[in-house]
């Protein structure tokens, strides 16, 4: 059993505690000295407040109260708690014994189920039995017509093969002869083609070459023209000998116009060399063919420069 506060205890210890401040405050000289008067010590005097006194009393009280309150809630929270378990354990009991009653209804269910499945089975099985004899019975009876439907099918089949060996030996005779003749007609035809491409062939070389020979021809003329007109602006350097000679590589565009003049075989003459290609540029822009085929040919051209 808790031991309950005591505040009348406390109240009492209280009171003793104020007297014994009261008094030891009091400052008591043990001796005077001779000849010096006693001097009276002021008293000092601890006066106790009523009020402060009841209001710790009450303060006291009322925090015992508080404490019986809590120990009075915190019992009846223990009771409700108790009470709540009770139920529990109660209700947990019940689900128990429904459970086993439960458990007993299946195991119960579950061997009449048993029972009811083994005869089902028994019935099937016989079932099953008597399907499979009657199948057997159906099964040779269908066996016996189909080796007589295959029996027939069979002697057609070979019937119809052998109508199709003829066609077919017909068909492969006709198709020969067929294909010899498509062979000869190839053969003709190839024979023709070959003949029109060798016709052809030889139409489009001698086209060509009287093509090339007439570009040959044109670029020569205008070579001359280009010499001719590069001849008129060229200025024989002082003391340049009159046999000298080089070779120009000159590069046009369509226009005619000079984009490049390089000596490729000097004539030995720096002066000379350079006189050359001066009078290129001079000249500028060159006479070109008309013919784009020709210009084609024409962009990069080399002649001899040889004073006349």
């Amino acid at each position: 059993m808790r031991e309950r506060p005591r505040p009348f205890f406390y109240a009492v210890l209280v009171h003793v505690l104020l007297l014994a401040v009261l008094v030891f405050s009091l400052d008591w000289e043990a001796t005077v000295k001779p000849g010096a008067e006693r001097k009276k010590a002021p008293v000092q005097a601890v006066v106790v407040d009523a009020s402060k006194l009841d209001a710790e009393i009450r303060r006291q009280k009322q925090q015992e109260e508080e404490q019986q309150r809590e120990e009075q809630e915190k019992l009846k929270r223990l009771e409700r708690q108790a009470r709540e378990a009770e139920q529990k354990r109660k209700q947990e009991e019940q689900r128990i014994a429904d459970l086993k009653r439960k458990q007993e209804e299946e195991l119960r269910r579950k061997k009449r189920e048993a029972k009811k499945q083994a005869e089902a089975r028994k019935k099937a099985e016989a079932e099953k039995k008597r399907k499979a004899e009657l199948a057997a019975k159906k099964k040779a009876e269908q066996e016996k017509q189909r080796k007589a439907e295959a029996e027939r099918k069979r002697k057609e089949e070979e019937k119809r093969k052998a109508e199709a060996e003829r066609k077919r030996k017909e068909e492969e005779k006709r198709k020969a002869e067929a294909e010899r003749k498509r062979k000869q007609e190839e053969a003709r035809r190839k024979a023709a083609e070959q003949e029109m491409q060798a016709r052809l062939a030889a139409e489009q070389e001698r086209m060509a070459a009287q093509r090339q020979s007439a570009i040959q021809r044109m670029i020569n003329e205008y070579v001359l023209y280009i010499q001719e007109k590069v001849q008129r602006s060229w200025i024989r350097p002082p003391g340049s000998a009159s046999e000298l000679s080089c070779t120009v590589e000159v590069r046009l565009i369509p226009s005619g116009e000079v984009i490049d003049a390089q000596i490729v075989r000097s004539s030995g003459n720096s002066a000379f060399d350079r006189s050359v290609e001066s009078a290129v540029f001079k000249a500028s822009p060159l006479p070109v063919p008309p013919d784009s085929e020709v210009m084609e040919q024409f962009r990069s051209l080399r002649f001899q420069f040889k004073p006349g």
